[in-house]
């Protein structure tokens, strides 16, 4: 009886950066409920990932609807004001009944967080000068950063339902436009890759 020779095969993969992301983004927030002695840098590191997987959901639906478009993506947006607002409207040019709702609440809320990720991505010095009233307690700095807004579990739950609410639309939109097996699945949720070979 001879060996069988395994044979080359040719495989069609991806992996969906989006669901990455966005299940570290639960775990952490999962993690900031729980400990609340670092509940802080729990609940920045949840809205932060949480908003790096809006992004790459925009990318998906992108590589979805124009393929052959979105191969070079950061090239072709570069320059184009609006960055993820830009990425949007081309996506909308396939959906056209996706009403994204730019000056809506939900959508707000969603540009609301990427004020929130320029704070933290880029990371500058927080410098003020004011006059220093001493508390009871005997502090007097008041160590405030913008990012403060942002930082509860309330907070952090509502950007990350809207978040979800957001690309749930999309997504039932895009379901009307495309057969690709991943958008059967809920924004965020079902298998992180998929992987075919012949």
């Amino acid at each position: 009886m001879g060996v069988l020779m395994a044979q080359d095969m040719s495989i069609s993969e991806e992996i969906y950066t989006h669901k990455y992301l966005w299940r570290a983004a639960d775990l952490m927030l999962k993690e900031a409920k729980t400990n609340k002695e670092r509940s802080p840098s729990f609940i920045l590191s949840a809205l932060h990932m949480s908003y790096m997987a809006f992004e790459a959901f925009i990318n998906f639906c992108g590589f979805v609807l124009f393929p052959e478009f979105w191969t070079d993506e950061k090239k072709i947006f570069k320059g184009r004001g609006g960055g993820i607002e830009a990425k949007i409207s081309k996506i909308r040019k396939r959906l056209t009944d996706f009403d994204w709702q730019n000056g809506k609440k939900l959508y707000q809320s969603v540009r609301e967080l990427k004020d929130f990720r320029d704070l933290v991505s880029h990371g500058k010095v927080i410098a003020s000068t004011y006059k220093a009233i001493p508390q009871e307690d005997g502090s007097h700095i008041k160590w405030e950063h913008p990012w403060d807004m942002f930082i509860s579990i309330e907070k952090a739950e509502s950007s990350m339902r809207d978040i979800k609410s957001f690309c749930q639309a999309l997504l039932e939109a895009m379901r009307k436009r495309s057969d690709h097996p991943h958008v059967f699945f809920n924004a965020f949720e079902g298998p992180r890759a998929s992987a075919e070979g012949r």
